[in-house]
């Protein structure tokens, strides 16, 4: 039986091998076939280990041959195959390439989802290479963010779980990625680095071996360190990596090598100057796979504008421009984010684990000692010592909480500045190119956007100034005579509430209303209006983050000689046990918002200091409701 498997493995590599591109789908079908059958075959057989890998290897059928869509479908089908018979690496090796095809096709959010769910399985079930995989699509898609950082990170998680395993190819993928991020940074002499280190890695390994996944990893590598070579300005030298990377990605000739081929082949033609020729790679590329790629959209944009084609190239930056902002502005860091958050809690239960082992060893050596000398003096000892252990224990756990909270504050502020400077540096390239033409609704419409993202950084500077000051106590000077609706109105533009609710928007889902009795407004405010009015717009904007529908109320009351500014919400509320620790530095209670987690520290501090007040009340139970107090 071991033969037969052997012999129907070496003849779908071998039909893999040499069929065109052109007939890839009745390639895929014959393959696909050839494992069905085998399938059916251990069925009949009750042999239940061979068709486990028989499952398995027709899940990496349809990743090789780039039937992503067919992946996703086809992966819970055998998840709960694996599943039913313990069959737990098979298992978690098909639920990392279904969240993986799930990013591949844009789907970013359910990917991020099906990974968190994926690691906290392996963690619940104590499965080592389930981690594994789980920590490899972490890394994965932390490079597809381009953030180089904790991609780098989640890679180390994944090589320290796998580096007692006999598997080069785990192991040269490892070198794959930490390319690959070296590149998005920009890093062409440690990524250059990288690949000598993965070129001596495979040599020592398996030699020149010229087996279908050893072409594979030479064929990787030949390609990253042309990258390398493009960055590095040496088009020579990458020249013939490209070169040696056609002749294996010809050899392999499945869909996902002639991908990667043709992808660098379009960049290295870029680099050359050679934009018409870039253009056809990237043609190239989409006709062998239906993969989503954003780096090949650029190439083609770059290519574009060098052909003087900016209409186009303005289309692709503008499809980028809505594709980052909505799915990797939002959604997509505060699912990693909430990733982040795992890793976290990881390395918190492993420093648990060994300080829990040093007290039992501490605690048993001093029962010992007690016993020898003084049991009530070995008592006392050891009680005293424990306290002390705790208080240092908890000291230290929340230094180290306090210090991942703020570094990944900083990562998501770099992310937050990153992202709209992409954005106003691609649109300003082609505004400012005098031999490209843009109809003027083009034009308008890249104006509003680069405004947009000037404005949102402006903002985030202002609040990384308040921040800086939240505990300070320093009194703020109240100079301003003015009235109430003063305020609100500034509160209203400053948010730019209206635009985004209705009666104003008419296709949004939520309505702005403000009751501002005449009483009311009749009253003056001795107060500094500009600080007053930005606490009024954060909340205002925190109302309009985590409400998707229904209303938006804001009341103003008199009550004992103060004037209170009642922001109501029917948006997903907040626990009552939570009403003080949101106004806390860092504190974001939904993960799959944007944010910093300081928005609410810096208003509260900023309405202390003015005189005032800001709380939660927690009465209110059809979803939030803030009170921002002033004096009079």
């Amino acid at each position: 039986m071991k033969r037969l498997l052997t012999i129907i493995a070496f003849t779908t590599w071998w039909v893999t091998l040499y069929a065109n591109p052109a007939d890839n789908k009745e390639t895929a079908e014959a393959a696909l076939a050839q494992i069905r059958a085998q399938i059916a075959h251990e069925q009949q057989t009750g042999n239940i280990e061979k068709e486990s890998e028989a499952r398995w290897q027709k899940i990496l059928a349809m990743k090789n041959f780039s039937l992503t869509k067919e992946l996703v479908e086809e992966a819970d089908v055998q998840m709960v195959w694996f599943r039913k018979n313990d069959q737990w690496d098979n298992f978690y090796r098909t639920w990392q390439l279904k969240a993986n095809s799930m990013s591949s096709l844009g789907k970013l959010q359910p990917a991020l989802q099906e990974t968190q769910r994926m690691l906290s399985d392996a963690k619940e079930r104590d499965n080592k290479l389930g981690r594994a995989m789980a920590y490899k699509q972490i890394g994965i898609i932390y490079l597809n963010m381009k953030q180089t950082e904790p991609a780098v990170e989640a890679l180390k998680h994944y090589a320290e779980l796998m580096k007692d395993e006999d598997d080069f190819n785990s192991l040269s993928n490892i070198y794959y990625r930490m390319a690959k991020a070296y590149d998005y940074d920009k890093k062409y002499k440690e990524e250059l680095k990288v690949t000598n280190e993965w070129m001596n890695f495979l040599l020592t390994k398996v030699g020149k071996v010229k087996k279908p996944n050893v072409r594979e990893c030479f064929n990787a590598c030949y390609l990253a360190r042309a990258a390398a070579y493009i960055g590095l300005n040496k088009l020579e030298v990458a020249k013939r990596a490209l070169d040696t990377a056609e002749h294996h990605s010809h050899l392999i000739n499945t869909s996902l090598a002639l991908h990667h081929y043709y992808k660098m082949q379009a960049r290295y033609q870029l680099a050359k100057g050679d934009a018409n020729k870039a253009l056809l790679f990237t043609d190239s590329v989409r006709e062998v796979t239906s993969e989503k790629d954003d780096h090949t959209e650029e190439v083609r944009a770059q290519a574009l504008i060098l052909l003087g084609q900016s209409e186009e190239a303005a289309q692709i930056y503008q499809q980028l421009y809505h594709e980052k902002d909505s799915v990797f502005g939002r959604d997509a860091r505060q699912h990693l984010d909430e990733l982040n958050t795992l890793f976290q809690i990881d390395e918190l239960k492993t420093e648990q684990q060994h300080a829990k082992l040093k007290y039992i060893i501490i605690a048993t050596v001093s029962i010992v000692l007690a016993l020898l000398l003084l049991i009530l003096y070995g008592w006392r000892t050891t009680i005293k010592q424990k306290k002390v252990n705790e208080q240092l224990r908890l000291a230290n756990e929340r230094a180290k909480v306090s210090s991942k909270m703020k570094s990944e504050f900083i990562r998501n502020i770099s992310h937050e500045i990153r992202t709209p400077l992409n954005i106003v540096s691609g649109f300003t390239q082609i505004l400012t190119n005098p031999d490209m033409f843009l109809a003027e609704r083009d034009k308008k419409d890249i104006q509003e956007r680069v405004t947009e993202n000037t404005d949102r950084i402006t903002k985030l500077v202002d609040r990384m100034l308040m921040l800086s000051d939240v505990n300070s106590e320093a009194e703020i000077e109240r100079n301003d005579q003015t009235d109430i609706q003063t305020v609100v109105s500034m509160a209203i533009k400053h948010s730019a509430i209206n635009t985004h609710t209705l009666p104003e928007n008419k296709d949004a889902k939520v309505s702005f209303q403000r009751f501002i009795d005449a009483k009311t407004n009749a009253n003056t405010l001795l107060t500094n209006k500009v600080q007053a009015s930005r606490i009024l717009a954060h909340l205002f904007e925190n109302a309009m983050k985590f409400t998707n529908e229904g209303s938006i109320t804001l009341k103003t009351e008199l009550t004992d000689g103060k004037v209170h500014f009642i922001v109501e919400d029917t948006g997903i509320g907040i626990p009552a046990d939570q009403a003080e620790h949101i106004f806390e530095e860092f504190v974001q209670l939904d993960s799959f918002t944007d944010g910093t987690g300081i928005g609410l520290t810096i208003a509260r501090s900023v309405a202390r200091r003015m005189g005032g007040e800001l709380w939660l009340d927690t009465s209110y139970t059809k979803g939030a409701r803030f009170v921002f107090e002033l004096l009079r």
